[in-house]
C-alpha cells in the first residue's frame, strides 16, 4: 500500500488498501478516505457489514455516511468465498443500514452463472423485522392443482404484525388469507387467522364452493385482574382440512369448537364464564340440533381446611345454557357442596373420606319440533368416597457422580365410591351429567416408582423419575337382588388397567397403558409411545394404537441431520385393521452458508402433493399455505409459525 496524500484530513492510498473499523472493513485497489467523517471511496474492491453479514463488491464502492453506501457495476450477498454461492448483480445498488440494499435491472447468480432477471430488487439489510414480500414457494397437488404461494410481510410496530397471502390452485381456486400476530402488556398475546378460497375449480370440482377457515388463539388478563382466553376454529366446510391439513390432528377433526372463557379468583373462590361453540364436521350432521353452551358459569370454593381440624370443605357449583336451533333448549344449574377429612392412622396410611350432595336444578322451553312444553324439573342425591393409601420406600446407593442413588416406592391405595340409585328418567338430557350412575364399588391401585439422583462433576444434585408401573382394577358391589337380575351378564371385577412410564435417560422416553379383559382373556386396548431425541433435529418417535373394536394403528417420525447439510424428516401413518397407507411424508433439505432449498412430498389416501421452496439468509420465505392453519411450521418453538420475517420481541 502506497500513501499518496493525507492533506486536509483526507487519505489517498494505491494498491490492496484495508481498512477495518468497529462495523466491518472495506478494501480496494486505490481509497480516498475522509478521516475526519469516516466517508470514502474504494475502487475495485468490497466491503463488510459484520452486524449483518452482508458483503459489496463492486468498480467503485462509496461510504456516503456512517450508514449509507453506493455500489457501481458491483454485487451483494450474504454469502462467504470468494465465489459465493448467490449474488445479486446491478449497475447500481444503495445500501442502507437497518434498511434496505435497493438496485434496478438486477441479474440473480447461482456461483458466478447468471439464472434471472430482475427489474427491481429491495433486500432487507436489517436485525430487526422487516415488511416486504416473502420468497413464494410452489408446488403440486392432485387434489387442488398446480399451486403458487406468495405472500408479503407487514411490521405493524414492535409489537404485532402481519402476513398477507395469496395463493393459487388451478384446481381449486384462489385462496387469500391475513395472519396477524401481537402482544400487548406484559401477558396479553395471541394470533389470528383468516382465509378465503375463491373458487372456479375444474372438472374435478363439479360442487365446489367458496370457503372460508378462522382461527383466534389468545391469552391475557384484563383489567380488574380478569383473565380471557380464546381458542377459536371454525370452518365452512367439513372437506376444509382435507384440502389443507398438514397434520394428522387437523384433517381427521370430526368437529371444530370455539371457546371464550372469562375467571377471576379470590383467594380460594374462583368464578369462571366461557362460551363454547361447535360445529359438527361428520357426515349427515344437522348443525342446527349440535348442543352449545352459550355461556356456562362456573363458581367454585377450592378445598379449604375448617380451623384447624381435620376437615375440609368445597363447593362446586355450575349454570350452564344450553341452545340449539332445532330441539330442546334450557338451563341447567348444578351444586355441590362436599365435607372431606384427611387422617393419618397409625402414623402411615392416609385417609381420606368425602362426603358431598350434589342438586340439579332445570328450566327447559318449549320444543316445536318434539312437542315438549316448558318445564321445570330438579334431581337431589348424595355420594360418598374414601381414600385409604400408604407408601413404603427403599434408597439403594450406586455411585459418586453420575446416578449416585435411586428410590424405589411402593403406593398401594384402595378408594370405596357409594352413590344411592335415584330416578332421573324424568330429567332432560343433554350431556352426561344428567344421568349420574349409582355406584357401590372399589377401585384398588399399586404404583411403583423409580427416582434418580444425579449429581455432576460440581457436586450439583438434580432428580428424575426413571420408571412409573400402575395396575388398577375396580370391583362392583351388587347392592340388591334385583341389580343382580337385571345385570345377570355382568362380572363385579371390571378391566385391568396398566401404565408404564419409562425415563431411562434424559433423550429417551416409553410410554405404555393397556387394558385387559381378564374374563374373556383378550387385549381390550393398548397404546405405545417411544421418543428418541438427542438432538433438536435428530430424533425418532414410534407409536402404536390398539383397540379391539375399531382400530389398530402405527405412525413414525425420524429426524435426521447426519447427512449435513442435508436434512430429513420421514413420516408414516398406517390403518393395520383396514390394511391401508393413511400417510407418508418426506421433507427435505439442503442447508448451505447462506441459503437452503427444501422439497417435500405428502401421500395421504386421496391426495398427492409435492412443494418447493428457497430461502435466503436475511429474506423471509413463506414455510406454508395460508390455508393451514395450525402451528405446525412452528420450528423455532415461539408459538406461530415460521413463515415470516423475525419474531415478536
Amino acid at each position: 500500500m502506497q500513501l499518496r496524500d493525507s492533506t486536509n484530513d483526507m487519505a489517498d492510498a494505491t494498491g490492496h488498501v484495508f481498512l477495518r473499523d468497529t462495523d466491518g472493513y472495506l478494501y480496494g485497489e486505490q481509497m480516498q478516505v475522509d478521516m475526519d467523517s469516516a466517508t470514502g471511496v474504494a475502487y475495485s474492491g468490497g466491503g463488510f457489514i459484520s452486524a449483518y453479514d452482508f458483503r459489496l463488491s463492486g468498480s467503485e464502492i462509496e461510504k456516503l455516511s456512517e450508514d449509507r453506501y453506493r455500489v457501481e457495476d458491483g454485487f451483494f450477498t450474504t454469502c462467504e468465498g470468494r465465489v459465493p454461492a448467490w449474488k445479486f448483480g446491478a449497475r447500481s445498488v444503495n445500501v442502507t443500514r437497518e434498511g434496505f440494499a435497493k438496485a434496478r435491472h438486477v441479474r440473480f447468480y447461482l456461483k458466478d452463472i447468471p439464472v434471472l432477471y430482475l427489474p427491481y430488487v429491495v433486500y432487507p439489510v436489517k436485525t430487526k423485522r422487516s415488511s416486504g414480500f416473502l420468497i413464494p414457494m410452489a408446488g403440486y397437488s392432485s387434489d387442488r392443482g398446480t399451486q403458487a404461494s406468495l405472500a408479503y410481510y407487514q411490521v405493524l410496530g414492535q409489537n404485532q404484525d402481519a402476513t398477507l397471502y395469496l395463493d393459487n390452485f388451478s384446481k381449486m381456486g384462489l385462496g387469500t388469507g391475513v395472519e396477524y400476530r401481537y402482544i400487548f402488556g406484559q401477558d396479553n398475546e395471541g394470533i389470528a387467522n383468516l382465509y378465503y378460497v375463491f373458487a372456479y375449480g375444474d372438472s374435478n370440482y363439479d360442487d365446489l364452493s367458496d370457503r372460508y377457515a378462522w382461527r383466534w388463539d389468545h391469552l391475557g388478563t384484563l383489567p380488574g385482574n380478569v383473565r380471557f382466553s380464546a381458542d377459536t376454529e371454525y370452518v365452512s366446510e367439513r372437506d376444509y382440512f382435507e384440502d389443507f391439513g398438514t397434520v394428522a390432528e387437523e384433517y381427521d377433526k370430526d368437529e371444530v369448537e370455539s371457546t371464550v372463557a372469562f375467571s377471576r379468583t379470590w383467594g380460594n373462590l374462583s368464578l369462571t364464564s366461557q362460551f363454547l361453540y361447535t360445529k359438527d364436521l361428520e357426515v349427515g350432521a344437522d348443525n342446527d340440533r349440535t348442543l352449545q353452551r352459550l355461556p356456562e358459569v362456573q363458581l367454585d370454593y377450592m378445598r379449604t381446611r375448617i380451623a384447624d381440624s381435620p376437615f375440609y370443605a368445597r363447593l362446586e357449583s355450575s349454570g350452564t345454557h344450553f341452545w340449539r336451533r332445532k330441539g330442546l333448549t334450557g338451563t341447567r344449574f348444578n351444586i355441590r357442596p362436599s365435607l372431606s377429612a384427611s387422617f393419618m392412622p397409625l402414623g402411615v396410611f392416609e385417609l381420606e373420606p368425602e362426603v358431598g350432595y350434589r342438586q340439579r336444578i332445570y328450566s327447559t322451553s318449549a320444543d316445536r319440533y318434539t312437542r315438549e312444553e316448558e318445564g321445570y324439573e330438579h334431581a337431589e342425591n348424595w355420594d360418598f368416597s374414601t381414600r385409604m393409601a400408604t407408601r413404603v420406600s427403599r434408597v439403594f446407593a450406586l455411585a459418586d457422580t453420575g446416578l449416585t442413588k435411586i428410590q424405589h416406592s411402593i403406593e398401594p391405595e384402595v378408594t370405596y365410591f357409594y352413590t344411592p340409585r335415584k330416578d332421573q328418567d324424568h330429567l332432560p338430557y343433554f350431556d352426561s351429567e344428567d344421568r349420574i350412575e349409582h355406584q357401590n364399588k372399589v377401585e384398588y391401585a399399586l404404583v411403583n416408582r423409580f427416582t434418580g439422583k444425579f449429581k455432576d462433576e460440581q457436586g450439583t444434585p438434580t432428580y428424575r423419575e426413571l420408571a412409573y408401573f400402575k395396575l388398577s382394577q375396580e370391583y362392583d358391589i351388587w347392592v340388591s337382588r334385583k341389580e343382580r337380575e337385571e345385570r345377570y351378564n355382568y362380572d363385579r371385577f371390571s378391566n385391568i388397567e396398566g401404565e408404564l412410564i419409562l425415563r431411562p435417560f434424559s433423550f429417551w422416553s416409553v410410554d405404555l397403558d393397556s387394558t385387559y379383559n381378564p374374563h374373556e382373556n383378550k387385549l381390550e386396548e393398548f397404546n405405545a409411545r417411544t421418543t428418541y431425541n438427542t438432538a433438536p433435529e435428530r430424533s425418532l418417535s414410534l407409536e402404536y394404537r390398539y383397540n379391539r373394536d375399531t382400530s389398530e394403528y402405527v405412525a413414525a417420525k425420524v429426524e435426521l441431520d447426519l447427512l449435513k447439510p442435508v436434512y430429513l424428516i420421514y413420516e408414516k401413518r398406517h390403518d393395520i385393521m383396514e390394511s391401508e397407507r393413511l400417510e407418508n411424508v418426506v421433507h427435505l433439505e439442503y442447508r448451505a452458508q447462506c441459503w437452503s432449498l427444501y422439497v417435500s412430498y405428502r401421500d395421504r389416501l386421496d391426495d398427492h402433493e409435492i412443494m418447493l421452496g428457497f430461502a435466503l439468509t436475511g429474506a423471509g420465505h413463506v414455510a406454508r399455505i395460508g390455508g393451514s392453519l395450525g402451528l405446525e411450521n412452528d420450528d423455532d418453538n415461539d408459538g406461530y409459525n415460521d413463515s415470516s420475517v423475525g419474531d415478536i420481541p
